[in-house]
């Protein structure tokens, strides 16, 4: 047996090609433990299935299990297994629980308003095409990033009104410009450079439409691309029963452990031998750059015992 004991927390991209790369450079005890019920992280929870063959995340699960990998799934730290209860049982931990915790901008969820990420697990994992049908009928998602776009290309497969609202101009959009181009071939309407003031509810709470000002663009800010401002006595009402915010992901570690975060410019996080990966440690990112980083990971860990 190896006297080698590594835990993984998210069974994601980085984990998963991280694994195979930590096989490859020594003997290694690996165990993986993730929330969900199979592999894949994001790429199974948030990335429909029209748009992306995850088949190869199947293949390589049952590569590495062969290789004597254990997966522990719908098993979730802090309250299925203690954090605490990992670190005494493994030489090293790889936190790759993805970035987690959408933006909601003090957006009150519930009654036709919710997260990106929410959606497309309701739509992706639980697969609520009929019940959305049904309630909603009128969809506005807030964001221009890729869920957003997922978002609105699912929503768009199952209603005919679907709008993007996006703060700044189509070049300035960071989703994959051919993401873009879909959407709008498929019907959905994008609104740029608008922003939602706030969510507009009936007496009984439910999303009636949103407040939207027009924004103009300025010089560039701290991201490199142009600032915006708002244009003043620019407010209009568009009616929707859906209002989805998908705009931007952070990652929360208290869940766990209050004293886990990042080390600048390190894998390794402020708790000695637990190091941090993929979307966890990058922010949201392309699949291509999870697995670059879950590689780069697996060479820290190896070396760590050198």
């Amino acid at each position: 047996m190896a006297d080698k004991k590594i835990a993984y927390i998210g069974a994601g991209p980085a984990t998963l090609y991280g694994i195979q790369a930590l096989l490859k450079l020594g003997e290694y005890e690996v165990e993986v433990f993730d929330m969900n019920d199979r592999a894949g992280g994001a790429c199974y929870t948030g990335i429909p299935d029209y748009r992306f063959n995850k088949s190869f995340i199947d293949k390589l699960v049952d590569e590495l299990s062969a290789a004597g990998v254990q997966f522990h799934f719908n098993t979730t730290i802090g309250k299925d297994i203690s954090f605490a209860t990992l670190q005494e049982k493994f030489d090293r931990i790889v936190v790759a629980i993805g970035a987690q915790v959408e933006n909601m901008f003090d957006l009150q969820q519930g009654n036709g308003c919710m997260a990106g990420l929410t959606l497309l697990h309701d739509l992706n994992i639980d697969k609520k095409h009929d019940e959305y049908k049904q309630t909603y009928h009128h969809a506005v998602v807030w964001g221009g990033g890729n869920v957003a776009m997922d978002c609105a290309r699912s929503l768009i497969r199952i209603m005919d009104d679907v709008s993007i609202i996006y703060r700044r101009s189509e070049e300035e959009m960071p989703a994959h410009k051919g993401e873009i181009k879909d959407a709008r071939n498929e019907g959905v309407s994008l609104h740029f450079l608008e922003n939602i003031k706030a969510v507009l509810r009936d007496d009984s709470g439910k999303v009636v439409g949103v407040k939207v000002i027009n924004m103009e663009l300025g010089e560039p800010d701290a991201s490199g691309r142009k600032s915006t401002h708002e244009v003043a006595g620019s407010e209009h009402i568009i009616d929707c029963d859906l209002v989805v915010a998908a705009i931007g992901q952070k990652v929360d570690f208290s869940v766990l452990d209050p004293k886990l975060n990042f080390t600048f410019g390190k894998h390794e996080s402020t708790i000695e031998h637990v190091y941090i990966s993929g979307d966890a440690y990058l922010g949201p990112q392309s699949i291509a750059t999870a697995i670059k980083d879950g590689r780069e990971v697996a060479n820290e860990i190896n070396e760590s015992f050198q």
